[in-house]
């Protein structure tokens, strides 16, 4: 399955919502990497380690899952991606996170999943909407997250 949508994080027709700057917005997406217990409901734990400056492998504790994936950071291209490693349980699975910045200040994110299921389900079924209802509502939270941290 592969979805895609984008989730605007400046609205600069609102003056009552203070707006995320570019860097705390990268920081924000930053901390999801390195700090997923602060994101992901659930956690029971992780461990991170640090390949390279662009380069993490974490394993992720969940409950009855245990998560192993890969991100590479772009700083330049302003893009985030997570590699899910597929093992008995999970299946491969790609996320990528990219800010976009149409006209100054006005920033989104697009995510990007690709998604392999265990067993070949066809290819319009109820579970793909499940599925992308609980990946858009999963990254506005991340959003609320971030901008919870901007603004304390």
């Amino acid at each position: 399955m592969k979805f895609e949508h984008l989730v605007q994080i400046n609205d600069l027709t609102d003056k009552g919502t203070p707006n995320l700057s570019k860097q705390q917005l990268w920081d924000g997406l930053l901390c999801r990497a390195f700090e997923p217990e602060k994101f992901l409901i659930g956690l029971e734990s992780s461990d991170i380690k640090k390949v390279s400056e662009t380069h993490l492998k974490r394993k992720l504790d969940l409950p009855g899952v245990v998560v192993h994936d890969q991100v590479k950071v772009y700083e330049k291209r302003d893009e985030i991606i997570y590699t899910i490693e597929p093992n008995d349980t999970v299946e491969e699975g790609k996320l990528t996170m990219t800010i976009e910045e149409p006209e100054p200040e006005s920033l989104f994110v697009r995510f990007s999943y690709c998604t392999k299921y265990r067993i070949g389900l066809g290819d319009e079924l109820p579970y793909d909407d499940f599925v992308q209802q609980a990946y858009l509502l999963t990254d506005i939270d991340t959003i609320k997250i971030i901008r919870s941290f901007s603004f304390n």
